[in-house]
């Protein structure tokens, strides 16, 4: 490290940055880092004892200065907590491109005015010029603007040919709107993603939804013609979708979309069922424009101007002039730019023969980058993209020596493959909480494939198109041919679910600890390999499987008599999802929400190449960030789109033993995907009723109190499921739920009834049972006003009552008349709209609740 400044330069600024971050110190800033830079200065020219010491302690805090700095000068311009929800006027330029996907327009605006109310847009702003002042007037009195801000805008497109208007806007576009403008949604769930955090560190703090583009005006800029970053940036906007359409017509759209992205890094006609069989067996970084690409590009161009005559000295200029042009094209990610400027700067030494230390190399394109935008440091492709590449630098040199593989490819490619597996792996289970056994072998044989036939087979296509579109389609049937060979492993690949393996998110320090770990492992092979004893070795592996297995299990390493059980109300959306953890590490999950929609026919258009569904967008990743493995039961209260739409995803990513539900069925198309899903994947299907019992360990039990068991009577169809909602009553340990589905206040009345009749028959006298309070109460159907009556919660007594709904639902749930009833019961009352998700952890020692947007 003392021979690589730069190197250990890039590592004490990137750990400036992280302290900065999380340490939250308040005297970190732009005067503070002034007087740092002065006494690093001063201490540079006298060199003091312990002077480098010193100068690294000063560049780390130069460091943490600059990203405080940089972080405290994102601010906003407006008054958001007074703006939130209501309606505002803007005008501005947009400054992305624009997405248009089904009925939905979405870009990024840089706002120069914003003033609350609709104001007026379109035709009717082309009024006299009196009416134009006097709306200028108004709108400048009511200015809720400090300075230009960037504001995301979502636009519902309410009629088809609206897609045709809205593709036609583009970056450097003046636009004026109405929309409602809101705060981004924080996380809800534990783990959950981000959203306002996302848009924060991409210097976003509102978002503003229109409706239709009655609300809308753009006007191309009449400076298109001109050099200007954004005119720049919109010719390479329409480049990029010349090229795409070029794909479009050589391939099918399956084809097309996956070729788009290999090439071009456009990713938003991908496959989405396609891409997730790429993500199970991790082999989604070729789909993101990288190192790869890159070298592949720069090898095409040497070898292209090479035929064509060129000196070298010429080739190397040229290749190095025409790496940005590619960059942009393929969409400029932070992985693509960080390869680009190592292409360029590499190519620049080779010219001067100069620099030839990679390490080097990469340390200085870190230091630029992020001096540029501190925020790159926590993109996951920015983290994957630097720690890969380090990796292969210092990693394959050595890893190829230990092998006993003399032919130099086949070292070759099993070292690059394996360095990269180990670097990246701790990364990829912490953000994507999955990891296939045959990630190896797949990267392996598919990554040369795809990157050194594949991808020049499409780019060839590509270009030959251009010139004779009959000609690119010849060279598109080889690259179709090499498709058919990739789908098909990809799909034997991950159609190995055994091979699937979940983990919990680790903590940074373990992180840290496994890098280390691999450093030691390393260390202790030369030491074996020098005949100087192998039990280090031995040592170092056994405390790197213990270190692999706590983080694959870490409630394994705690106590079992100090492990609590926890109930989680999962927020997602207008919908019941509820995830149960025994104290003895069983796992349940009642319902899993659903995404409702309501299409007529003839409305096709608006449906969108990747739709939002709560399972595979929200409840899935949670699941795996919260490291279950298996689910040991999955209970389907009812079937209903609200409470079995997310299902579906769960019963196709993740392991499930058994599935309950109400010994009936709705009849309908979702309840039969469902059915027929679980029955494909090995689930046991159990019917259950009253007087069902359930062990699930020795701390928990279930008890089934509706509805009626239908006995030998079977499985009947049963169309409105509210009623015949399963209700469950759990006890763990001393502390005592109930889960009631949407029953309605005849079935809650019903229940009454059975267990007072049933209670008085097993009792000497007629005289009423007394029924103990309930711990925690699911209001029914999300406090709809049909539900939870005071005879209903006079009998259960409930200590909190809680109601999953929708912040935005359509119903107006939770009914008032419901929550003066709940209030009146002297209960405490939680909602998963106002609060998240809602916790309970369950110990001999009684029970502690949190909430995710009030913990």
């Amino acid at each position: 490290m003392r021979n690589r400044p730069i190197v250990q330069a890039a590592v004490l600024w990137t750990a400036g940055y992280v302290w900065a971050e999380y340490a939250g110190v308040s005297w970190l800033g732009w005067r503070t880092g002034g007087i740092a830079l002065l006494v690093w200065a001063l201490v540079g020219m006298f060199k003091p004892p312990g002077s480098r010491y010193v100068s690294m302690a000063l560049l780390f805090l130069l460091a943490a200065c600059y990203y405080q700095g940089h972080d405290a000068r994102n601010t906003s311009g407006i008054a958001y907590r007074e703006a939130h929800g209501r309606e505002v006027s803007v005008e501005g330029a947009i400054v992305s491109s624009v997405e248009v996907d089904g009925d939905r327009a979405a870009f990024t605006v840089r706002a120069d005015h914003v003033t609350f109310g609709s104001g007026t847009t379109g035709a009717s702003d082309a009024t006299d010029a009196t009416d134009a002042t006097d709306a200028r007037d108004a709108r400048d009195a009511n200015k809720l603007l400090r300075r230009p801000e960037l504001l995301q805008v979502s636009v519902r497109l309410l009629e088809r040919q609206d897609q045709d208007v809205a593709e036609g806007w583009g970056r450097g576009d003046r636009i004026r709107f109405a929309g409602t403008l809101k705060l981004p949604e924080p996380a809800r769930n534990f783990g959950g993603f981000d959203y306002r955090r996302y848009l924060y560190w991409h210097h976003i703090h509102a978002t503003v939804s229109v409706k239709g583009l009655g609300s809308v005006a753009a006007t191309r800029s009449s400076d298109h013609s001109k050099w200007s970053p954004l005119t720049v940036m919109r010719w390479n906007d329409e480049a990029r979708a010349f090229l795409g359409d070029r794909f479009d017509g050589l391939f099918d759209s399956v084809q097309a979309g996956y070729m788009k992205s290999l090439v071009l890094g456009i990713t938003e006609d991908f496959d989405p069922d396609r891409y997730q069989q790429f993500s199970r067996l991790g082999l989604t970084h070729v789909l993101a424009i990288s190192g790869l690409h890159v070298a592949v590009f720069v090898a095409g161009c040497m070898g292209l101007l090479r035929l064509l005559g060129l000196t070298r000295e010429k080739m190397l200029v040229v290749t190095m002039a025409l790496v940005p042009l590619y960059a942009a094209l393929a969409g400029g990610s932070p992985s693509v730019v960080r390869a680009g400027l190592m292409a360029m700067i590499a190519l620049y030494a080779a010219r001067r023969g100069l620099l030839k230390d990679g390490l080097h190399l990469l340390s200085a394109v870190a230091l630029l980058m992020l001096a540029w935008e501190p925020y790159y440091l926590f993109n996951v492709s920015f983290q994957l993209s630097f720690l890969v590449t380090a990796g292969l630098i210092v990693g394959v040199p050595r890893f190829s020596r230990l092998l006993p593989i003399r032919t130099p490819w086949l070292n070759s490619a099993i070292s690059v493959t394996t360095v990269a597996q180990l670097i990246s792996f701790p990364i990829s289970i912490y953000y994507f909480n999955s990891l296939s056994l045959l990630s190896w072998l797949a990267n392996m044989l598919l990554v040369p494939f795809i990157s050194f036939v594949t991808l020049p087979l499409g780019s060839v296509a590509l270009l030959v198109s251009l010139i004779w579109l009959p000609a690119g389609r010849g060279a598109a049937w080889l690259a179709e041919a090499s498709n058919h060979v990739t789908f098909w492993l990809v799909d034997q690949g991950a159609a190995y679910r055994v091979t699937q393996t979940i983990w919990p998110t680790p903590p940074l320090l373990w992180i840290g600890a496994y890098f280390v770990a691999l450093a030691l492992i390393y260390k202790a092979f030369e030491r074996a390999r020098e005949g100087r004893g192998a039990w280090p070795l031995t040592a170092v592996l056994c405390g790197t499987l213990a270190l692999l297995a706590y983080a694959y299990e870490p409630a394994a390493f705690k106590p079992a008599s100090s492990q609590p059980g926890s109930v989680s109300f999962l927020d997602v959306g207008q919908g019941d999802a509820i995830l149960i953890r025994t104290p003895q590490g069983r796992t349940m999950l009642i319902d899993g929400g659903g995404t409702l929609s309501f299409r007529k026919p003839g409305e096709e258009w608006k449906e969108r190449s990747d739709p939002y569904e709560v399972g595979a967008k929200l409840l899935v990743p949670l699941l795996k960030k919260r490291g279950i493995h298996e689910l040991d039961y999955v209970v389907v209260s009812h079937q209903d789109a609200d409470h079995i739409g997310g299902l579906l995803a769960v019963l196709e990513q993740m392991p499930v033993k058994r599935l309950l539900f109400n010994d009936t069925w709705k009849g309908n198309e979702s309840s039969r995907q469902l059915f027929e899903t679980a029955l494909e994947h090995g689930v046991e299907l159990l019917g259950a009723g009253a007087g069902d019992q359930l062990g699930l360990d020795g701390a928990t039990g279930l008890t089934v109190l509706a509805p009626p068991d239908a006995g030998a009577a079977g499985l009947s169809l049963v169309q409105e499921q509210n009623g015949a909602s399963l209700v469950l009553l759990m006890e763990m340990f001393d502390t005592r739920f109930l889960f009631t589905g949407d029953i309605g206040a005849e079935q809650e009345m019903e229940l009454m009834v059975l267990r007072e009749s049933n209670a008085s028959a097993h009792a000497a006298s007629a005289a009423p049972a007394v029924v103990p309070p309930i711990d925690v109460l699911k209001i029914a159907h999300h406090g709809s006003k049909t539900s939870t009556s005071s005879d209903w919660l006079s009998y259960w007594r409930p200590i909190d009552a809680v109601i999953s709904v929708g912040a935005t639902n359509s119903y107006g749930h939770p009914n008032p008349q419901v929550l003066k009833r709940i209030q009146a019961s002297g209960a405490r009352l939680h909602r998963t709209d106002r609060e998240g998700e809602l916790v309970y952890r369950v110990s001999r020692r009684g029970v502690e609740f949190t909430s995710k947007l009030q913990e």
